[in-house]
């Protein structure tokens, strides 16, 4: 045996810069994780990573995978990720070294660095001008907001280019507010997602930031957003893992339900294999029947079974297909989760050269035409969810879709957005008065029709 082949990288796993978690090593030659905690960090109970990592270790320790799949599952997706590797020099597969060098600023309140680099030192952060940062999204290619000033500077979840800024006040909001790229210990507060430049998904900030507002007249958790115009319009999305005041931030905990279940970012469709011919009649990814058995580890399942109600029937009245298992998160404290404000609310049907397939069935429906009485009857069996509660909930959205014509009014479109947005608008009133009529229907089936 060589020496080499005894080699083993640690990275310390921390909160807050200066708390340690535990620390997580990868032997190359193995392919080998492991995960311990910090006694000090155990005892404390703040929060354990995920429902794969209860405080008590199983014997034998943490599974590799269940490390594996819990970090990639950190990472971006797409170009970002490609962007990522390729500044790196590193194999797409290479998770610690990208873990290592993009660990310090992840989705939620984990930090990630060598065992011997001390934590950071309060640094100067740049300025991010509004002009600079224009200009960059007009000449980058896709995923070019990963890199700046030759530096990582995102591991943000997710396919769609984004970036991660401090600010104090909302950028979108208030045209002084200063925006700066954040350095260890300090973290960002906003995540900046610009228009595309494609015509694939043409007004999609504006798409974006219409569906979210929807969503806060049916329910109070969901994300802050509005747009900066630069003007290049950019979706600002106030982090709701981040809390802050004045120059200090405190990261909070949050999984994915991807996490949550301990499934690899490649399973996050329920036909993780793909729905076309044969292959799409696996479906071994998420599913909304695995997204509802996770209240067995949140401290209120009730309430939490409600919100993912909820969530399910805004996103068919929306036309989210790509709706898929890490677009759900939850919050961690000690070993209980608690749901997170919803994100990522896109009318994706306006797209014609987009996958109308839905990334999770509603009972056996991919498709709003597939989704009759029947299949909404055996999600909600599948789900444990009583029909007079789903009925309830369909009217409860009806209700408040009622008033999507007065949020577009309200809202600071353009003539051309507002154009755009018109069909999302007569779509989501007239699906929400359909799925009360269906919902209805659905009473006649019972546990024996299934």
């Amino acid at each position: 045996m060589s020496a080499s082949d005894d080699v083993v990288h640690h990275l310390l796993v921390s909160h807050g810069n200066d708390q340690r978690v535990g620390e997580i090593a990868f032997a190359p030659q193995q392919d080998t994780w492991t995960f311990t905690y910090d006694d000090a960090w155990r005892r404390r109970g703040l929060f354990q990573l995920s429902p794969a990592f209860p405080w008590q270790a199983p014997e034998g320790g943490y599974g590799s995978g269940a490390i594996r799949r819990f970090v990639v599952n950190l990472f971006p997706e797409g170009a970002p990720l490609r962007a990522a590797i390729e500044q790196l020099h590193v194999a797409p597969n290479n998770a610690f070294a990208l873990l290592r060098s993009m660990g310090g600023e992840t989705t939620g309140a984990l930090e990630f660095r060598p065992i011997d680099q001390p934590p950071a030192a309060r640094a100067q952060c740049r300025e991010l001008t509004r002009t600079e940062l224009n200009a960059r999204i007009l000449d980058a290619s896709e995923g070019g907001l990963a890199v700046w000033d030759g530096k990582l500077r995102m591991s943000i979840a997710g396919y769609q280019d984004k970036l991660a800024v401090f600010a104090a006040r909302d950028p979108g909001l208030d045209p002084e507010a200063t925006m700066r790229l954040a350095e260890p210990p300090l973290a960002s507060t906003y995540i900046l997602k610009p228009q595309p430049r494609t015509n694939r998904t043409p007004h999609l900030v504006v798409n974006e930031h219409y569906c979210m507002r929807l969503a806060a007249r049916c329910t109070d958790a969901v994300a802050h957003v509005s747009i900066m115009r630069l003007p290049t319009p950019v979706l600002v999305v106030q982090r709701f893992d981040r809390q802050s005041a004045a120059d200090e931030v405190h990261k909070l905990h949050i999984i994915d339900a991807c996490q949550a279940c301990d499934m690899p970012v490649e399973a996050k469709y329920e036909r993780n294999l793909g729905h076309t011919g044969e292959l799409a009649k696996y479906r071994d990814g998420m599913t909304l029947p695995k997204l509802f058995a996770t209240v067995r580890w949140v401290r209120q399942p009730a309430r939490a079974k409600l919100e993912m109600l909820r969530w399910v029937l805004f996103q068919v009245v929306i036309g989210n297909a790509d709706a898929h298992g890490k677009n759900f998160s939850f919050f961690v404290q000690g070993e209980w989760m608690a749901p997170s404000p919803w994100y990522d609310l896109v009318s994706v049907e306006q797209y014609p050269e987009l996958d109308h397939t839905y990334a999770m069935a509603v009972g056996d429906a991919f498709t709003w035409d597939e989704l009759t009485p029947f299949n909404l009857a055996y999600f909600a069996h599948q789900c444990g969810i009583p029909k007079s509660l789903l009925q309830r909930e369909a009217t409860r959205l009806a209700q408040a879709m009622s008033t999507a014509k007065s949020v577009l009014d309200e809202q600071p479109y353009t003539d051309e957005e507002r154009d755009f947005l018109r069909p999302v608008c007569e779509m989501v009133q007239v699906r929400s008065q359909a799925l009360v009529e269906r919902t209805k229907a659905a009473a006649v089936f019972t546990a024996k029709h299934f």
